[in-house]
């Protein structure tokens, strides 16, 4: 079988599919090579940067496997997959990322038959002028992953590798 990304925006253009700020600013520094969507908290309440996937972008209802590469500047920083069902929101995946770490998301999710949308979402930390980055991301169909190729090398972040501090 084929190994298809069904993210719309793999290599964080933000051209056609756009990412979704609420009270951050988001733009889109290359650091080592590898572009990232960086969320700055500008505000306060609800915070975050999305992605959403509807219509011809919305995968099937099926299992599916999530990976990301996620670094916060601040603590209390979260990496989300909400699917839309009915009137609501179900969380399908939560992971915290600490403060100056580099976090790679590999997980299993279930995409339910009656989703209207699907949701990847980066909190960045609540405190104004800290942020969030986000790469690599990748929503594939469990049956066509595979490990070995789609699970990259770990990595780090020293603080003069990371952009505007």
């Amino acid at each position: 079988m084929q190994r298809i990304n069904l993210f719309p925006d793999p290599n964080m253009a933000n051209t056609i599919f756009q990412c979704i700020p609420r009270q951050c600013t988001v733009d889109f520094p290359t650091v080592s090579g590898f572009r990232w969507l960086r969320a700055t908290t500008s505000g306060s309440g609800d915070i975050y940067a999305q992605y959403q996937l509807m219509g011809a972008n919305l995968p099937r209802a099926g299992v599916y496997h999530i990976h990301a590469v996620c670094y916060a500047r601040g603590s209390g920083a979260f990496f989300r997959v909400y699917a839309g069902v009915g009137n609501g929101f179900t969380l399908l995946y939560e992971t915290g990322i600490a403060d100056d770490q580099t976090r790679w998301i590999d997980a299993d999710i279930t995409i339910p038959a009656n989703t209207t949308q699907l949701l990847i979402r980066v909190i960045p930390p609540s405190t104004v002028g800290k942020f969030i980055l986000i790469r690599d991301i990748l929503l594939e169909s469990k049956s066509t992953y595979d490990t070995a190729i789609g699970g990259g090398l770990p990595g780090f972040f020293t603080g003069d590798t990371m952009p505007l501090q």
